[in-house]
């Protein structure tokens, strides 16, 4: 019965502490359920598979990069390599939170890894960034492709606007929508949208 729960628990029967307990208790379950805790307090197993496809090289890779809560160097290393500057053939380590967004972007329009995402541009060396800037607009001179948080892409099967809507729930670093060039731009810089 309730009087046994409440011995069992030592709760005073009645009275402000008896109040206070329950009221204490019920801002701590309230606190200890939110999604935020609930993330960090959960071991973190499983697995983040990432497919891409460098339309400038051919280059394909499907990888696990994150494995039991930790990012795979290997892995990574390999994602910076078909990530690289196809016109310098230089290479960047690339933010992997930038690969985390391209992985829920995946996720969210394809659902899976059976077709890779496709990459038009991702890391790109401050000369070739100055060298694209003279003959293309919209070439930001600091850039974040120059630094390896940057890229920018293509889902097969899904159009610009619905791979920007995908990124747009996201709510994460910039997010460009380029209609005409058919191509969504991802950084992981602060959260803005154009």
């Amino acid at each position: 019965d309730g009087g046994m729960y409440m011995k069992l628990l030592d709760i005073p029967p009645s009275g402000k502490s008896r109040r206070h307990f329950l009221k204490t208790a019920g801002s701590i379950a309230t606190f200890l359920a939110s999604p935020a805790v609930l993330a960090k307090t959960q071991k973190l197993t499983g697995s983040r598979t990432i497919s891409l496809h460098n339309l400038h090289t051919e280059e394909k890779i499907k990888i696990d990069y994150w494995i039991d809560g930790k990012y795979q160097p290997e892995a990574l290393a390999r994602i910076d390599l078909v990530l690289r500057d196809h016109r310098a053939n230089e290479i960047c380590s690339m933010d992997p939170k930038l690969i985390d967004i391209l992985h829920s972007i995946q996720q969210r329009t394809i659902g899976s890894t059976a077709k890779p995402v496709e990459v038009i541009s991702a890391y790109r060396s401050p000369t070739t960034n100055s060298d694209m800037r003279r003959y293309k607009r919209g070439v930001a001179r600091n850039s974040f492709h120059t630094v390896g948080q940057a890229v920018d892409i293509r889902v097969p099967g899904f159009s610009t606007r619905d791979v920007y809507k995908a990124a747009l729930g996201l709510k994460e670093g910039g997010i460009g929508y380029y209609g005409r060039a058919g191509f969504v731009h991802l950084d992981t810089g602060n959260y803005r949208t154009w």
